[in-house]
């Protein structure tokens, strides 16, 4: 692993500074996050509006931009530095010809080549970088930042050193902080003394003789860049301090390392480098596609719809399908608008696991469990090559994906056995008019990947134990501790996972909230947060009737052929519409807890079609005034209240009989708010 390397001082060749300014280690950087030692990762970065508008990065500089939401970072990467090569072989050309109009073209691929390994040296080619400061939390756009703060952008400029000029955007543009930089590289490229070069003064003699005149000269004016213009034939020093850098500036020099991930050394640049270079903050954002309704728009990342003026958007185009229920859009095209044409515009961005599952009836959520009821072709992607054929079964829902807006298509990612082997790949399982014959609803069936409602889990560190997913601290909870899963919860197309979870903390009070349980993508960390461990006692995640389950997809108590309630108001009203009659106010009676209660008991299909396709029933919200359970406005007797849906595990409901005195909405899955809220410190 190599160290990252900073520009020192760096007063050359008519470059002004003001002398040293005394900054602070991470000067000017909000929102740090950390990264990798490879090409577009390098640790770390911080927020990049802290000097400049994020708008006009993604309006100049969109295809430079490395994404840590991308599915396949190998693949991010290498397409990530196809598009940085031609930019920066482009910029160097264009630097070094405005400096030597007839500069040779040996000398002009040494230039470039040592530009080149400068990149990889100080920081793997990384300056722009979409990422999150915790798993869960939103994409935001950071420049590469080195050096405890200090190094800025790409070529690493000091703040100590350069602090005017920082303040100016050469950190934050790219290829101001290039060209600025650059100059600095080539007055110790021109001004480095023959004793550096072995006494040669002129790239003459055998063509090794001439490669190793340039290489002299490429080392020699890293070593300056690197430790100021004295330090200009360090690299010969074999004693010095910095031997390793000039030594790894060497390695990466002779073996050009970035190489690796470019595939066409002669592609365009996708970046407007003239103006970027000369103009910096002039430079237009370029103008995309109209904004208007009716079509589906790209924005960043994002997939988006006009709708009656506000744009309505997911975080990932794959999931554009699902818009379609919030407004109509031409399917058979997609318009790349930028950030700054939407300035105007509201904006909602939905939750995708919300967003679909509402608009695309049947679809299972993350976390569900499906029986498929036919064998499937398992494939490695969507449209990916088949792996194999997964039996007809009981499977667990990783991800999935709708593919048309009409057609309605779904995908879920499962694993399954192939000859022997666990694999996870995806299965196509139908779209709005054959899904029911292919893959439905079920319960749950052996352990999943992913913990199920009811299923206990050990955290792994000390977890913060939050009011809603994301939201409010509410308590620690150590690490080793064993809790019960009431509920998964996922968020974004990363598949962030919550887990609503009760614990009776060491100061004797009992807490319900939500736990971080690690992301599905790029890359699983579900170990690294919560492990399945052994049911230490005999609770319940919720309670229902004799005879039946609480399904965690549809919220309610199921057996075989029925679904029980209580229902919204909305849903009762929807069954009554649908043609249900007396049933549907009706309420009968059944046991839970070996207690005699009185509810509703519909059919599963009547059930089905009156509760809708929301992740809470049908006239219910998500509140997160309430722990983020799903709630509902009514009137009784004759005064507004709001009720609180479940589900309520063991420990809550003895706390409730123990406060209410054996109120029989205790045992059921809705409670007055009043009484759940009584229960929460």
């Amino acid at each position: 692993m190599k160290q990252l390397l900073a520009i020192l001082c760096l007063a050359v060749g008519g470059l002004a500074h003001a002398g040293y300014t005394a900054t602070p280690n991470d000067w000017a950087c909000t929102n740090k996050v950390g990264g990798t030692w490879t090409h577009g990762r390098a640790p770390s970065g911080c927020d990049a509006n802290a000097f400049g508008p994020d708008s006009f990065v993604r309006g100049n500089y969109g295809g430079v931009i490395f994404s840590d939401a991308s599915a396949n970072l190998v693949d991010e990467r290498k397409r990530y530095m196809q598009a940085m090569y031609p930019a920066i072989r482009d910029a160097s050309e264009r630097y070094l010809r405005s400096r030597k109009p007839a500069v040779s073209a040996r000398e002009l691929e040494a230039f470039q080549r040592g530009t080149f390994a400068t990149l990889r040296q100080e920081t793997f080619w990384s300056h722009y970088r979409d990422a999150q400061t915790a798993a869960g939390q939103p994409w935001m756009l950071k420049m590469m930042r080195g050096d405890s703060g200090h190094g800025h952008g790409m070529m690493q400029v000091d703040d100590r050193y350069h602090f005017v000029q920082l303040q100016q955007g050469k950190g934050w543009n790219m290829m101001q902080n290039f060209t600025y930089a650059i100059d600095i590289y080539y007055a110790a490229w021109e001004s480095a003394p023959a004793s550096c070069l072995g006494g040669v003064t002129s790239p003459t003699g055998t063509a090794a003789e001439v490669d190793e005149y340039w290489r002299s000269r490429a080392r020699s004016a890293w070593s300056a860049y690197n430790g100021g213009p004295t330090k200009v034939c360090r690299w010969q020093n074999t004693a010095d301090v910095n031997v390793a850098k000039d030594n790894g500036y060497r390695d990466n020099f002779d073996a050009r390392l970035w190489l690796v991930d470019i595939a066409d050394l002669n592609k365009a640049a996708g970046i407007d480098v003239a103006c970027l270079m000369d103009d910096g903050p002039q430079c237009p954002v370029p103008v995309g596609g109209a904004v208007e309704a009716g079509k589906l728009l790209q924005v960043g990342s994002a997939a988006c719809v006009l709708n009656a003026g506000t744009l309505e958007c997911v975080d990932d185009v794959r999931d554009a399908a699902c818009l379609a229920g919030r407004a109509p859009f031409d399917e058979n095209g997609i318009v790349q608008v930028y950030v700054a044409q939407t300035a105007g515009y509201a904006r909602i961005d939905h939750n995708r696991h919300q967003l679909c599952r509402s608009q695309v009836a049947g679809l299972q959520s993350l976390a569900s469990a499906i029986a498929t009821l036919q064998p499937l072709e398992l494939r490695s992607a969507p449209n990916g090559m088949v792996l194999g054929l997964a039996a007809a079964g009981s499977y667990q829902v990783l991800d999935f994906m709708v593919s048309g807006a009409q057609q309605q298509k779904r995908l879920y990612r499962i694993r399954a056995d192939i000859n022997g082997v666990l694999a996870d790949g995806w299965i196509d399982a139908g779209d709005a008019a054959s899904h029911a014959g292919i893959a439905v609803g079920a319960a749950p069936a052996g352990p999943g990947a992913i913990a199920y409602a009811g299923d206990w889990v050990k955290v792994v560190p000390n977890l913060n134990m939050r009011a809603t997913p994301g939201g409010g601290l509410l308590v620690a909870i150590p690490a080793n501790t064993a809790v019960q899963v009431k509920e998964v919860f996922g968020t974004a197309s990363a598949n962030n996972l919550y887990y609503r979870v009760e614990y009776l903390h060491n100061d004797g009070v009992l807490r319900e909230g939500w736990i971080f349980a690690g992301n599905l993508y790029p890359a699983s960390t579900l170990a690294n947060w919560a492990l399945p461990t052994a049911a230490p006692s005999a609770h319940k995640h919720a309670h229902c009737p004799n005879g039946t389950r609480y399904d965690s997809h549809l919220r309610q108590c199921m057996s075989a052929s029925q679904t029980y309630g209580p229902f919204t108001a909305a849903t009762v009203q929807a069954c009554v519409d649908g043609g249900g009659g007396a049933v549907c106010t009706a309420n009968r009676a059944t046991v839970v807890d070996g207690v005699a209660l009185a509810m509703p008991i519909w059919s599963k299909t009547l059930a089905t079609a009156a509760t809708g396709n929301g992740d809470c029933p049908r006239g219910a919200a998500r509140s997160m005034a309430h722990r983020f359970h799903c709630t509902e406005a009514v009137t009784r007797n004759g005064a507004a209240e709001i009720d609180v849906y479940g589900p309520f595990g063991t420990a809550l409901v003895n706390a409730c009989l123990a406060r209410s005195g054996n109120a029989a909405y205790c045992r059921t899955n809705r409670w007055p708010a009043a009484a759940f809220l009584s229960l929460q410190p």
